[in-house]
């Protein structure tokens, strides 16, 4: 190769790399590096454009409930897209490392003409201590479908005692690498299947559905527009005796598409599809005939996993293998973490409630 043909092809690099967005507030990990290389992740980088290391460059102190800043490097923000901002409690996160949502932005982020700058705060969900800080984004004109992700360590005060509360947030939404067939839609904003409660729209209006088996939500894209559309959630609180659908939780396989990111044990279903059980101690979750009963795997639509709620942000409990967060009036049903149930609201290890559903077996 002449020395020109070198020149042209290093410049052309130079220009593809830095043709694009990274967070510049909060300090990224191997600062120097992710600076320069603005690219789009690949499945082996993942997560965090991991081929650089995990270096401190600078430690950000952040304090739950406490207004912070995104701000961005980078001027090619593609026509917008949707970005999420994730945490997890490890500091040298890796494949296996689950990152939780604490906010979504569905259109015009990083910015539509140009970056922009978002507020957040962190939930008091999110332990004191050390983790890791993530923002990933699906650009709308990007060409062709890619996942772009920056990770910043910081040092958290002013939130919880442990961890165990972060488990009710959704989990961060991932596409468009191998790892996964999730794909973001091109030419529009995605619409995150589970985007949590903290949610700030960018009034875009274009948003679509991602396609493909697209994340710990279970939802196909058309799921979380359902529940509006459904009468039965008008009654919840008249089921006041749910309770008994609970002590037979192991009638029928689960039948969801399992997540990408976190595999987890088989849910149970709950109850015949005729009886709505939509109780107000957030054990359960009605069901409509719509079939968006409280595991879908009764129900006429063939496996919805959304149902319906009046406790708006609290824990939703569909037999002891399902939860969500109420949001909207709707849920999201997610799998229990492995060794654990999930009854009146509360998630526990599975040996306590076994323990109290034993005894009431026993009482009746």
């Amino acid at each position: 190769m002449s020395f020109r043909s070198a020149l042209i092809a290093a410049t052309a690099f130079v220009a593809a790399t830095n043709a694009h967005i990274t967070i510049s507030n909060p300090v990224p990990y191997s600062a120097d590096q992710v600076k320069i290389d603005k690219a789009a992740i690949t499945a082996e980088q993942f997560p965090c454009k991991s081929q650089y290391g995990f270096t401190v460059t600078q430690m950000n102190s952040m304090k739950v409930g406490e207004p912070q800043k995104l701000e961005f490097d980078g001027s090619a923000v593609h026509g917008g897209g949707s970005c999420q901002l994730s945490y997890t409690t490890d500091t040298t996160p890796t494949k296996d490392s689950v990152f939780k949502v604490i906010k979504s932005i569905e259109g015009g982020c990083p910015g539509v003409d140009g970056t922009k700058s978002f507020e957040y705060t962190l939930p008091d969900s999110i332990p004191n201590g050390k983790g890791t800080f993530a923002w990933s984004w699906f650009a709308k004109m990007s060409g062709a479908p890619e996942f772009y992700m920056n990770c910043a360590p910081i040092d958290v005060t002013g939130g919880a005692a442990d961890a165990s509360g972060l488990d009710a947030l959704p989990d961060m939404f991932q596409a468009n690498i191998a790892s996964t067939t999730c794909k973001s839609p091109l030419n529009k904003a995605v619409k995150f299947p589970n985007p949590g409660s903290n949610l700030e729209d960018g009034g875009t209006n274009d948003l679509e559905a991602p396609t493909g088996e697209c994340g710990a939500s279970g939802s196909s894209p058309t799921t979380p527009q359902q529940p509006a559309s459904s009468p039965a959630p008008e009654t919840p609180e008249a089921p006041a005796v749910s309770a008994p659908a609970v002590s037979s939780p192991a009638a029928a396989p689960v039948q969801s598409t399992l997540a990408t990111v976190v595999a987890t044990p088989a849910p149970a279903a709950t109850g015949s599809a005729g009886a709505p059980s939509a109780g107000g101690n957030g054990n359960e979750a009605g069901s409509g005939s719509s079939g968006s009963g409280s595991t879908g795997s009764t129900g006429s639509t063939g496996g919805s996993s959304t149902g319906a709620c009046t406790s708006e942000g609290g824990i939703v409990c569909n037999g002891p293998t399902k939860f969500g967060l109420c949001n909207g009036g709707s849920v999201v049903w997610q799998d229990v973490a492995p060794g654990t149930t999930c009854s009146n609201g509360v998630i526990s290890k599975r040996s306590m409630y076994y323990g109290r559903a034993a005894r009431a077996a026993f009482q009746n």
